[in-house]
């Protein structure tokens, strides 16, 4: 007969939760990101290449003007000299920013899409060393593919390399994965580590199931089991999940409630200010921690 994964709420547990929806409601009034430094980043970046293209079209009116005094056409204020204006004042970078800001979800869709496209082809060659390191370590599929809950509350199957003897769920059921878990393979602990285990979910990227950045998507008995405790969880699913996100780099892997409770004040966070400077800055803590190692299991 088959084991089911059993979950026991404590009181303590139970008191742990209502104080911290407590602290991710009061989390959620700060600031934290409004001025931050991935947001003065871009704001300088914006003002440097306004700089550099009006010295361009300086150089452009300079010669336009040897031109007009010469016999040509360019006279007196001519559209070009009101171009370079307009756009030294920022003009043109406050209409575009704009207009990037408002179709975010458009322009994030195409940017996941590009960026899928584009690692599975250059990533090929890794996702064929990998699946014969996996072969050659123990038996069972390249591939392991599990049920996850994506935006809108729609399942979907998410990809990864397998990193844990096939059929390890068997005799336990639903559970997380732990440090230290006997049922990781020898390839797969180094996977886990390195974070190449999650590689293959560019597939799901590819297909619009997933994007680059967003909550961590749960299986359907974690969303039950916690949103039952914690009815808040169930504004993940108001955007699609993310191959990493804000909880993922500035939160350690969670194997219990407990530390999905914590983790989800960080993805309320992310949906309450996700814009591109946020997603810039996560970015760029997921490629130090995969350099590092950090927030393996």
């Amino acid at each position: 007969m088959k084991k089911k994964g059993i979950f026991v709420i404590s009181e303590e547990i139970k008191k742990e939760i209502t104080k911290l929806i407590f602290a991710w409601k009061e989390y959620l009034k700060e600031e934290v990101f409004y001025n931050s430094k991935a947001r003065r980043f871009f704001t300088s970046l914006t003002i440097t290449l306004s700089a550099w293209i009006g010295v361009v079209l300086l150089i452009w009116w300079i010669k336009s003007s040897v031109y007009a005094q010469q016999g040509g056409v360019l006279e007196g204020d001519s559209p070009l000299r009101m171009a370079f204006s307009w756009i030294m004042s920022g003009g043109i970078f406050n209409i575009l920013l704009s207009f990037i800001r408002t179709n975010y979800r458009i322009f994030k869709r195409w940017f996941d899409f590009s960026i899928a496209s584009l690692g599975l082809v250059i990533f090929s060659p890794l996702f064929l060393i990998i699946a014969i390191l996996i072969k050659m370590d123990s038996q069972g599929s390249v591939f392991f593919r599990q049920e996850r809950v994506g935006e809108g509350g729609k399942i979907f199957k998410i990809w990864k390399f397998r990193t844990m003897r096939a059929n390890a769920e068997l005799e336990t059921g639903p559970v997380w994965a732990k440090n230290d878990d006997p049922r990781i393979t020898r390839i797969g602990r180094f996977l886990r580590k390195s974070h190449l285990d999650e590689l293959p979910q560019l597939i799901n990227v590819f297909f619009g199931e997933m994007s680059l950045i967003g909550p961590r998507p749960e299986r359907p008995e974690f969303v039950e089991l916690i949103g039952s405790h914690l009815p808040p969880f169930y504004e993940r699913l108001h955007i699609k999940p993310g191959i990493t996100g804000l909880a993922q780099v500035r939160y350690r892997y969670g194997a219990s409630i407990r530390d999905a409770t914590r983790k989800l004040r960080y993805d309320l966070l992310y949906i309450k200010r996700m814009c591109w400077f946020l997603d810039f800055q996560i970015i760029l803590w997921t490629v130090g921690k995969v350099f590092t190692g950090e927030g393996a299991r």
